[in-house]
Parts: C-alpha cells; sequence; structure tokens
C-alpha cells in the first residue's frame, strides 16, 4: 500500500500512534487490529474517550464486511486512522469529547456519531484526491470534540468538504495566511492574457465565493449593473467566511504542507 506524509510530530505524543502512517498503509484489517490492542484501551481510557474510540471500531468493522477495492480498503483505512490519531493527541493535549449524547444509540437509531462517521467513510472510500482523506479524518475528530456541531450541520459540513477540490482546500488555507506570500492587490478586470493556470485557480477562488465560503471586494458597477465573475478577485482580499471558516478549523487546514501552497500563490501574484 502507498505510504503518505506524516504531519510533524509532537515527541510527547508518540505513543501508542508512533507508526500510524504504517498501519494506515496496511488497509483497514491493520487499523482495526490497531484499534483492539490493549495499548488504545489504555490510551483512551474514561467513559467519553472510550465511547469515541468504540464508535469508531465499530464503524471499522461495519465497512470490513464490504465489499472494498485495494484502493477503497486503504483510503478507509487511512481516515480511520488519521481520526483516531487526532482524537488521542487532542485528549493528551487536556481536551475532551464532546459528551452530549453523540455517541449514544438513539431509541430507534444508531447515535449521531455513527452516522457522522458512516458518512465521512463512504466520502473518503470514493474519494480519488487521495490528499483529502487526512483532513476528512480531521474533520471527523474536530465534530466529535465540538457539542457547537448539531448532526445535521456535521452532515452539512461533510458535503461541503466532499464538493471541493484539494485545491480549493489549499485556497482556503491561503486566503488565512496570505499575506505571507505578496498576493495581487488588484482585480483582472484590465488583465491581459489569462493563462489556463491562472483562470483555473481564479474559478476555483470564484466557485468557493458562489458558495459562500470566501469573500472578497464588492464587485464593481458597468453601466449601473454589478458584475460578479472571477475578474472582480483580488487575491490579497479574500477572507474565508461561514462553512468555509468551519471547514478551515475543523479540518485543521493550517497543517496543509506549504509545498501546496506555493504553486497556487506563485499564480495569484
Amino acid at each position: 500500500m502507498d505510504e503518505f506524509k506524516s504531519p510533524q510530530k509532537n515527541d510527547n505524543l508518540k505513543q501508542p500512534f508512533e507508526n500510524y502512517a504504517e498501519i494506515a498503509g496496511g488497509g483497514l484489517g491493520a487499523v482495526l487490529g490497531f484499534l483492539a490492542g490493549d495499548p488504545i484501551a489504555a490510551a483512551f481510557s474514561g467513559a467519553a474517550g472510550a465511547a469515541v474510540v468504540g464508535m469508531l471500531k465499530n464503524i471499522g468493522q461495519e465497512f470490513s464486511g464490504r465489499v472494498l477495492s485495494p484502493r477503497e480498503d486503504f483510503r478507509v483505512g487511512k481516515v480511520l486512522v488519521i481520526a483516531s490519531r487526532e482524537i488521542y493527541q487532542r485528549k493528551e493535549k487536556g481536551e475532551h469529547p464532546r459528551n452530549d449524547g453523540f455517541c449514544e444509540n438513539k431509541p430507534k437509531g444508531r447515535s449521531d456519531a455513527e452516522e457522522i462517521a458512516e458518512a465521512i467513510m463512504l466520502k473518503c472510500q470514493r474519494e480519488p484526491q487521495e490528499k483529502k482523506i487526512e483532513y476528512m479524518g480531521y474533520l471527523l475528530a474536530g465534530i466529535a470534540f465540538d457539542a457547537n456541531i448539531s448532526a445535521d450541520m456535521g452532515h452539512q459540513l461533510i458535503k461541503a468538504a466532499e464538493e471541493l477540490t484539494y485545491r480549493q482546500l489549499c485556497i482556503l488555507k491561503l486566503a488565512v495566511v496570505k499575506h505571507q506570500y505578496g498576493l495581487r492587490n488588484q482585480d483582472y478586470q484590465n488583465h491581459v492574457g489569462f493563462t489556463k493556470g491562472l483562470y483555473q485557480v481564479l474559478q476555483e477562488c470564484h466557485d468557493l465565493y458562489l458558495k459562500n465560503y470566501l469573500v472578497y471586494e464588492i464587485p464593481l458597477m458597468f453601466n449601473g449593473k454589478i458584475t460578479i465573475g472571477y475578474m472582480n478577485i483580488q487575491p490579497n482580499k479574500m477572507t474565508i467566511y461561514g462553512i468555509g471558516e468551519d471547514l478551515f478549523h475543523l479540518m485543521k487546514l493550517t497543517s496543509i504542507p506549504d509545498e501546496d501552497i506555493i504553486p497556487i500563490a506563485e499564480v495569484l501574484k
């Protein structure tokens, strides 16, 4: 199975997830075997932590009974171990999983947590842009810690994340750290020579604007009519907004590597 880059590790958080990339590379079976081990039970002591990890184990077992291609098996294993590792790290930092009944089964159905986890696993199972999967794992963990995210909002966020390209996730981060890159201060109304590289990126920025995940300068007026399009974008004034801001925080988009941001920034200078 393919390996994937791991985020920088805090030396205090090496156990029991020190080799989590290798575990994920073994697919869903390897991840479930890891989560069933004694170190996991010790790491997630406490009712709330045990409930969240129990939910992850249950949804993993559910997917293990489905017919998955080798790539799909890798993807669902990866998102499961990323979410588990993030939950562990947050607990080690003193944070507490939500205890508002999120992981409790309903009288006539499954828990909200299992429905959210299944939704994310399904999206990742068919996600060809595998760079997104790490951030979907962070999204699952983020929802497990934030009682302000209702089940309905959780599904809304998952759908929103599914519909975005990896480059659009990068653009959301770039909008937050834009001042580090010297982006263009003017719009493109009088720009000459739109290269494929430029209008691709501008179109993705504009799509984020149409979704209300990104805002930029108020469109200019021509003949008394408001024109809205990617030519109105002023890259150095892009700001995340609404669901875009929620995705930025819950998906830990700040951890997207600089090497994926720089090519986009170069186009928008």
